[in-house]
């Protein structure tokens, strides 16, 4: 059955050989689907063993409904920068991860007094139901957690080695 895949894959006469599943399946013409060739494809020991390693898995996608449904937060180290920003060493930034909406708000340190009045800044104008950051202390002390409760805010962490994907793309990590 396969035999036409194996004249087009494995001759160097012709211009798709050795090639990817898009370029054999170009060359029988559809005359296999990309099913059948990708599966061919992955018992030849040239086209395993070449295939380039995928770094980067695909993820799931984050759903939300509605605008203020959820933010990501997340603080951005800018300490060696401090001297020319007025001594302020980090950004706190938040993203709406409904309308892609993100603020960044400059702090001299990272603890939960500051951090809460970051926050404050950022909720004054807009109020999340659901807050996402990462597992740091500057978002797990009792003034921080206090504050979301106070309002109302379920808050929950990323865990994985997964960084927070849409804040961490607009903040350039």
């Amino acid at each position: 059955m396969h035999q036409d895949l194996a004249a087009f894959y494995e001759n160097p006469e012709v211009p798709n050989s050795f090639g990817g599943v898009e370029a054999l399946h170009r060359s029988v013409k559809g005359k296999y689907s990309k099913k059948d060739v990708k599966h061919w494809l992955s018992q030849k020991d040239a086209y395993t063993l070449h295939k380039p390693v995928r770094h980067k898995f695909q993820r799931n996608r984050v759903f939300v409904s509605d605008i203020d449904r959820q933010f990501q937060a997340d603080l951005v180290d800018m300490q060696s920068l401090a001297e020319f920003n007025k001594g302020y060493k980090y950004l706190l930034t938040c993203i709406d991860l409904f309308s892609k909406f993100a603020w960044a708000v400059p702090l001299k340190d990272k603890f939960g007094k500051s951090v809460k009045s970051g926050l404050e800044i950022i909720f004054k104008e807009r109020k999340p139901k659901v807050l996402q950051t990462d597992a740091g202390k500057e978002f797990l002390n009792k003034i921080v957690q206090n504050y979301l409760k106070n309002l109302n805010v379920n808050f929950f962490l990323q865990i994985t080695k997964q960084k927070l994907a849409l804040l961490k793309g607009l903040i350039g990590h």
